[in-house]
């Protein structure tokens, strides 16, 4: 009953996790379209609560992807799929979002919208794609994570 708990558990906040990627995606050609003014005031205003919720989030879906892969260790297929569902939601945070998303966030964090840097359209590609990668990354682990719930009752 336990195992049965932590899949649901993972497999909820993977879901809620790979719907905040999927939004950015879903807004990612009209962003690419916006002026760099409009484009920094996004970046200023609508993500507040993706950095608060979608933080814990993110960590605790990873988090509780790695206890169900440890749950099912044993289980014959279940557990690699279950490490590859952890690696892939771990590979999008630490590798990506940290690495490239949050850098940008750290240098448009200091930018104004009257004084933009000559190179913005790199940094708003460079943010736009790693969320489109964070996606990829989420959508392939979440779908080895609901492969591992399948594979234990077959």
């Amino acid at each position: 009953m336990v195992e049965v708990i932590w899949l649901v558990v993972a497999v909820v906040l993977a879901a809620l996790l790979m719907g905040t990627s999927f939004s950015h995606v879903l807004e990612m050609g009209p962003k690419l379209r916006a002026d760099g003014a409009l484009w920094l005031s996004y970046q200023h205003t609508l993500y507040r609560c993706f950095a608060s919720v979608g933080g814990v989030i993110e960590v605790s879906a990873v988090l509780a992807t790695v206890v169900v892969a440890w749950l099912v260790r044993e289980e014959g297929p279940a557990f690699p799929l279950a490490m590859l569902a952890a690696s892939m939601l771990a590979a999008a945070f630490f590798g990506v979002w940290i690495l490239i998303t949050n850098a940008v966030n750290r240098r448009t964090a200091r930018w104004t919208e009257t004084a933009l840097p000559a190179d913005w359209r790199r940094w708003r590609a460079r943010w736009e794609y790693s969320h489109a990668a964070r996606f990829a990354l989420q959508f392939l682990g979440f779908v080895a994570l609901l492969c591992a719930l399948l594979v234990r009752d077959a």
